[in-house]
């Protein structure tokens, strides 16, 4: 299965911005969104293990916190790492992440353009650079 990102985003309108950007990029990395963490099983179901999984914490159905939690205690998908997309960047707060099992906190960007610039960032980090385990290896 192709490598992929699997994102929980409950905002549809941040779902069709990060997708038109990603678009635009004419990327080889597809992104896969789920707005709960209920459609999680189903989405690996379909798609196989997702290489990276990005949490929007700024999301009123999930606490991001709980999420990273609950995925490093699970032992099919703690291996995956876990990377938080916030708007808080206070040391403490990003500690606590970390803490959780977070594999890295970004900070949101402001722009269309600084957006553009973290997804190719993101996208060159988590697989040119950084070795993921990925589902059968």
């Amino acid at each position: 299965m192709q490598p992929y990102v699997l994102m929980l985003q409950a905002d549809e309108d941040d779902q069709f911005l990060t997708q038109s950007i990603l678009n635009e990029m004419q990327g080889t990395i597809p992104m896969r969104f789920i707005s709960v963490i209920e459609e999680m099983k189903s989405c690996i179901n379909q798609n196989g293990f997702p290489a990276v999984i990005l949490i929007n914490n700024h999301d009123h159905r999930h606490k991001a916190i709980e999420v990273v939690k609950f995925l490093k205690a699970d032992p099919g998908l703690n291996y995956i790492p876990v990377v938080v997309l916030g708007e808080i960047t206070t040391p403490d707060y990003t500690r606590q992440y970390y803490r959780a099992g977070a594999s890295s906190y970004i900070t949101k960007p402001s722009t269309v353009a600084a957006m553009r610039k973290k997804i190719g960032l993101f996208l060159d980090y988590w697989f040119d650079v950084a070795e993921v385990q990925m589902q059968g290896q």
